[in-house]
């Protein structure tokens, strides 16, 4: 738009100023033949032939061919300056069409590449869903296994006269630690797990036996090494998740900034304002001129490419990809892969600092949250807990020989 502007008027420039240059001349010219076409008066026949020939036409051809060359000069001097910047404004057309066309293959490469990711995550997710429901079952059965057989012990328990109220209550000891070593196993928790060793360790100490010291000193140190552990709220931080996955819908993508928008100064610039400059003077037409294209020319440097402007179903994508990750979060979360989990957090924090407006309350608040949520430790090591177990069963056996031997 702007260059086609400017090669319009620098051709009416030249051809305005060839006119009145052509019409002053032919005035000139009219004007010496009306002189000649009259009859000299008598007194004046002898000032004519002394006047040397060469004088009589050498003035006129001077006034007459002086302003014609200097108005073809500044013609094919305006022809040239717009041939130069009609060629500049081809270039650059050609250069942004280029531009253009690379940016949309990029972007509908990483549409592609976005979609297969979240087809693949999504895949993974479902077949990590579908282990763990078949862990859990698994679970659930062998939970079940060890519920019957509690019963079966505590039935003979209560069937033989001879065991007394201190063996149900060993028998109800190792059922405990069984169940807290296989929480510590399986769902890699360590609240679970310290609640049932201290159920443990105070049925141990209604026995009143010095004989179970060893067997305390093992579980009491299995208590002290759960409780370093770091507390972590499953619940909590999966609730903040989810709110979070919550907002995302309301984000806002980063807005067009006035370094867009054309100049004002294009619609300044009109043949009859470049003609009434001319008639000015040449010298303040040609400082005018050269004033406003300077303004017309913006070079503007990128150290880094230009980012396309997303469309709104680019933006559904995107939105749809964030959802993903905070859900990819929750999952981690639960499984207690804090590679996984830290990445997902990561990605979505990157992808909304990135595209969108970050001057928005809502954007500020939700990386707020995400930076929050990314230093939470979901993994964290879990002692071995088994020593109080192993205590116990050689405990058992030694009295299941001496009971043998008696």
């Amino acid at each position: 738009m702007k260059k086609t502007h400017d090669t319009t008027s620098a051709p009416q420039d030249s051809k305005t100023a060839a006119q009145v240059d052509e019409d002053s001349t032919t005035h000139e010219q009219d004007s010496v033949n009306d002189v000649r076409s009259e009859d000299p008066p008598p007194y004046a026949t002898q000032a004519q032939a002394t006047v040397p020939p060469s004088t009589a036409t050498d003035e006129p051809r001077c006034g007459a061919t002086w302003p014609g060359k200097l108005a073809l000069a500044l013609s094919v001097i305006a022809l040239g300056g717009g041939s130069y910047l009609f060629w500049e404004g081809w270039q650059l057309k050609q250069q942004n069409s280029q531009q253009q066309s690379q940016i949309s293959q990029q972007v509908e490469t990483a549409l592609a590449n976005g979609r297969a990711q979240a087809a693949e995550t999504v895949a993974g997710v479902s077949q990590q869903l579908g282990q763990l429901q078949a862990r859990a079952e698994a679970d659930k059965a062998n939970i079940d296994e060890l519920q019957d057989r509690l019963t079966r012990s505590i039935q003979q328990v209560t069937a033989d006269a001879d065991v007394s109220r201190k063996d149900w209550l060993l028998a109800e000891v190792e059922y405990l630690l069984r169940l807290a070593n296989q929480r510590v196993l399986m769902e890699q928790t360590a609240a679970g797990a310290l609640n049932l060793l201290k159920s443990a360790d105070e049925s141990l100490r209604e026995t009143d036996d010095v004989t179970l010291y060893d067997v305390r000193k093992a579980l009491a140190e299995d208590i002290a090494a759960l409780e370093a552990v770091p507390t972590l709220d499953t619940e909590g931080v999966f609730l903040k998740l989810a709110a979070l996955n919550r907002q995302v819908d309301g984000l806002r993508v980063t807005p067009i900034t006035d370094k867009r928008k054309l100049p004002a100064l294009l619609e300044e610039i009109t043949p009859d304002s470049v003609q009434q400059s001319f008639g000015d003077g040449l010298k303040s037409s040609w400082n005018t001129a050269m004033d406003k294209f300077e303004t017309l020319i913006v070079i503007q440097h990128h150290d880094q490419p230009v980012k396309p402007l997303m469309s709104p179903e680019q933006t559904f994508f995107l939105q749809q990809n964030l959802h993903l990750m905070l859900e990819q979060a929750q999952m981690a979360l639960l499984q207690r892969k804090q590679d996984v989990y830290t990445t997902s957090l990561a990605k979505a924090h990157d992808w909304i600092g990135t595209h969108f407006d970050s001057k928005q309350a809502d954007t500020q608040a939700l990386l707020r949250g995400l930076e929050e949520l990314q230093s939470v430790n979901v993994a964290p090591e879990l002692p071995d807990i088994s020593g109080s177990l192993a205590s116990l069963k050689d405990y058992l056996r030694q009295m299941q020989t001496l009971r043998e031997e008696g």
